[in-house]
Formats: C-alpha cells, structure tokens, sequence
C-alpha cells in the first residue's frame, strides 16, 4: 500500500489485491470523488446517520466537518485492515472508523439504527471502494437494508396494531396466574427431532409424508402456528405445541374451532385476547413486554422475534433443546404461484395482497417470486440459524432456499429419523403469582402521570411563548427563568421516552417518537445551532410535542378503561 499524489493536490492510495494494483478512488479528479460525498449528505438533519464506506487517505474529512453539527454521527467502514489501523477508532467525537468485519458491522447497524431515524441514514461508498472490495460492499449493503427493515417494520407494526396492543395486554393480564412461562420448559426435550409446521404452499405436500409416517410422528415434537392447527388436527395429527403471536382477531377467527383441544397454547402479552380468553387447553406464557417492567417477572423469558410467528417457533424448538429442527410449509416464497397452502389458507386472506414482488434462490437453485416480506423473514431466520450452529436445521419446504437449513424431502427425513431420547410433554406449572388489580393500577397510574406532566410541559411552553422574550439558550444565566422552564421542559421529555414505565404505550409509543421526529423535529444540520438556541422556537416546537403526548395519552388510556369494563367486569 502506497500513497501517491492526485493531479488536482490530494493524496490516494494505491494498494495491491489479487495480484493487481488499484488506486482507492480517483487519481485524476480527487475533488470530485470528495465532492459526490457531500451533494449525497447535503440535506442531512441534525440528528442524521452517515454511513461511508471507505476512508482511503481521509482527504474528504475535513470537508464532511463543514457540513455536519455535533449531533450528527459518521461510521466509516474501511475494508482494508492494515489501512484501518493506520487510524484512530475515534477521529473525532462524532467520527470513527471501523474495520470491516461481517459481525461487528451488523452490531454496530443495530446500535445506531432504529425506528426513530429510519429517514436520516445516509450512505455512500468512497471512490473504488465498491468495485474494489466488492464482496465487502454487498454484506454491507445487505445488513444496512435489514436493519432498516426491521426498524421499519417496528413503525408499521405500531401503526397498524398499536390500538389492539394496548387491549390484548390489559386483558391478557387476567389470564397470566393460569399459566407457566415458557422457561419452564428448557433442556425438557433435549434431542428429541421436532417438527415446525408453517402454511407455505408446500405444506399440503408435506401433510402427505407426515400421514405417511404417523408412526413416528408420536416421538417428534410438533409445533405450529394459529393458521396451521387446523390442517393438522384434520389429518389426525396432534401438535404438541400452538404458539400464537398476531393480535388481530383473525387469528381467533383461525382457531375457533379448535378451542378444546388439550394442546398448550404459548401466547404473549400481544397475542389475541379473545382467543387467549377462551382456549381451553393449558397456557404457556412468553414475556415480552412485562419482564422489562415488572420486578416479579424479571427472570421470565421471551423468545426470539423475527416478523413470523415460525421464528418464535424455532426458537421455541430450540430452547426446548430439540434437534434436529424440521421446517415443514416454509416456504418463504409463492412456490406454486400460491401464498399459502390450501389448507391453510383462511377469509382473512382475501383481505390482503400477496403480490410477487422480488426473485429468491429456490431449493433447486432456479428463482422463485417472493414478497419484500418474506425475504426479510428468510434473512431473519438464516441469521438465527447461523448464531445457533450446533443445532441441525432441516428444510423440507419447496420454496426458497434457506442458508443453513439444506433442503431434504420430508419423506426421507421421517423415514431415516432415529430417536435418543423419549418426548416429553408440557406438563403445567402454574408458578406466576401476581395481583392482576395492581399490575392495572400500576399502568393507569403511569397513564395517569404521563398525562399530568405533558399539561405541566405545556403550561410551561405557553408562558414561555406568551412572554414573547427573544433569548438565546446559549447566553442565558444559569439562574434564569426561562432556562430553568425549559431545562424542566427537557426533563419531562427524556424521563418520558426512557422510563421503562413507558414501554406499558407499546406501539403508541412507537409511533409517537416516529411522527414526533418527522413532523416536529425536523433541523437541518446547518442551522442545528441556530435554531436549538432560539428559546421562542423551541418553546413552539414541544408545545406541539406536549398537545400530541396528551392527545395519544388520553387514546391510550380510554381503550384501556374500555378493555377493562369488556373483560374484567
């Protein structure tokens, strides 16, 4: 590696990969290698996420200082190791570097990147650095577009599900001293094969084989998801396991004839209340939500969550200690030109779209049509498989292909199956003991003084609006009033979106944060400084913030009151 002078005045290196000689970015023209940086982040908000791939000799920095304030952050991932050592971690406060590798990367992606600032993330690859370590750009490429999908799909799983959040948790909390948490159940079925069960199109022909070896089956351990019950239970085959995770009404719809059965039923604080309310059968519950919150359930145990109930499945199957694992209708993909099976496909169907939107690598290594969705659930589940490397992943799905999880057929599989240990059933152990009524209480009261901090965080924005004082917040003494009115007003809002208490408003709060970011707080890096010292428009900006923290409070805390008045009396 060597560093050589540019024609215009700057520095690049040169270095050597696969035997061949290449120069990081242009030798020719380095200003408007520079200069393509800063038109990509030219519009960047205050609170912006820039994202570079590749530092070469840094020339661009002192530029990119220009054009971001103290609160923006920038990542530079540099590829070349002995390039990336040449450099501190941290270039500066709000800039650092880190050497390219697959795991940290991701880590470093999650950290910074969530629902909040989904539309502030900028990205651009430095000079040759694309072509040049391509591989390393397209990993990145792909773990940036999951991050933000996941972090997206949290603002859409709030909006759309926000209101049914709030009503299945206040009334799934009656049925929780019935139940035993999911941890129970560790290690109790170490070795024994288990069988996940998805409504893929394939599955129809998965039932076939599973008919076929009825003999075996009674030593697997059979988990499924609500839309899948019936299609076992009408070929005679009894799951050992339903887990339920959506919270629309269709998922009772799914299973209201099969409310008897004496199969458990592993729900969360989330899941269908109504179906929660009425399954006769033995409860299992998985704690989310109320582990983080409530100090007796701070040794529950949740499980993993990856956009599909077949994730919480697996991981289900896997704490149980089961392997191998058996994939059965995952498909992840339109195989057959179908969404679902036939047999377990339900009237909620008609109501959505399954539009084929994206090819995927199927199992015989053609293409097959997939959704935007199901290609997120795939990526999800290969990263789940690859963290669990000791356990065997089967697929005996028709559909996409599933990294870590070769395909074989079902009939084979069941056929060749060997059994070490016996299965064991899940025996109920109702140990959760907790007053249903003050658990209520806890979270009415947090309602309660939510709301009554919003109307203090407002009064104290009016009067600073109705005193009209033009003032900086950057040459106030300390003794001012109208420092101290904001100071608290600043308090109010960052006990409010960090308090665990808060975490009770699920998807409320979800959105809140995400509209508030993008309807409210929306600052120009240049003019962060500016503008964050007017005292007269911060005041106007979190009196908006205060009159719709009030506004969803009150949303939130009349469906509560609505759910209690339904289910507890």
């Amino acid at each position: 590696m060597k560093k050589f002078q540019t024609l215009d005045g700057y520095q690049v290196y040169r270095i050597k990969k696969d035997k061949r000689f290449f120069f990081l970015a242009d030798r020719e023209n380095y200003e408007y290698e520079i200069t393509k940086l800063l038109n990509t982040v030219e519009d960047i908000n205050f609170d912006s996420l820039i994202l570079i791939f590749g530092i070469d000799t840094g020339e661009y920095i002192e530029k990119l200082r220009n054009v971001i304030c103290p609160q923006n952050k920038v990542i530079i991932v540099e590829p070349n190791q002995s390039l990336s050592n040449r450099y501190q971690s941290e270039i500066e406060e709000n800039i650092r570097i880190v050497s390219f590798k697959e795991e940290l990367v991701k880590k470093i992606l999650q950290e910074n990147i969530n629902f909040k600032n989904i539309n502030n993330v900028y990205f651009y690859a430095f000079g040759n650095y694309s072509s040049i370590y391509h591989k390393e750009y397209q990993c990145l490429i792909k773990n940036l577009d999951s991050t933000l999908v996941n972090a997206s799909a949290a603002v859409s799983l709030a909006k759309r599900f926000k209101h049914l959040f709030i009503k299945n948790m206040i009334a799934n909390i009656k049925i929780l001293n019935q139940c035993t948490p999911i941890h129970y159940y560790k290690f109790t079925n170490q070795n024994v094969p288990a069988i996940i069960v998805s409504g893929g199109p394939s599955l129809d022909n998965n039932i076939e084989d599973l008919k076929k070896h009825k003999d075996k089956l009674s030593q697997c351990f059979i988990i499924t998801g609500s839309r899948t019950v019936g299609a076992l239970v009408k070929n005679g085959i009894k799951p050992d396991l339903i887990v339920s995770v959506d919270p629309v009404d269709a998922n009772y719809d799914m299973m209201k004839d099969y409310l008897n059965l004496d199969t458990p039923l592993a729900f969360y604080e989330y899941s269908n209340r109504y179906l929660v309310r009425d399954y006769q059968g033995d409860k299992v519950f998985i704690s989310l939500l109320f582990s983080q919150t409530i100090k007796a359930f701070k040794n529950l145990q949740g499980v993993y969550c990856g956009g599909s109930v077949a994730h919480s499945c697996i991981d289900i199957a896997n704490m149980l200690g089961c392997s191998p694992i058996i994939l059965i209708g995952q498909d992840l993909a339109h195989t057959f030109q179908k969404h679902h099976a036939d047999s377990a496909t339900h009237d909620y169907d008609k109501t959505l779209s399954y539009v084929s939107q994206i090819p995927v690598k199927a199992i015989n290594g053609k293409m097959i049509n997939t959704t935007i969705t199901l290609e997120h659930y795939k990526i999800r589940l290969e990263q789940y498989i690859e963290k669990y490397k000791r356990v065997d992943f089967i697929n005996c799905s028709y559909g996409a292909w599933i990294k870590g999880a070769p395909h074989k057929e079902l009939d084979k599989v069941l056929k060749n199956l060997t059994f070490s240990n016996p299965k064991q059933s899940l025996i109920p152990k109702r140990d959760i003991k907790i007053n249903n009524q003050e658990v209520i209480d806890t979270i009415l009261t947090v309602i309660e003084q939510d709301m009554i901090k919003a109307e203090q965080g407002l009064k104290l924005c009016q009067d600073i609006i109705l005193d009209n004082k033009q003032k900086s917040l950057m040459e106030m003494e300390d003794d001012d009033i109208d420092l101290q009115r904001f100071l608290y007003i600043l308090q109010i809002v960052n006990e409010f979106e960090n308090s665990l208490d808060s975490h009770y408003l699920g998807g409320y709060l979800t959105h809140f944060l995400f509209d508030r970011k993008e309807q409210t707080f929306q600052i120009s890096a240049k003019d962060y400084v500016k503008v964050t010292s007017d005292l007269q428009h911060q005041a106007r900006v979190f009196k908006i913030y205060f009159e719709k923290m009030k506004e969803m409070l009150c949303e939130v805390n009349r469906l509560s009151l609505e759910t209690l008045e339904e289910f507890y009396e």
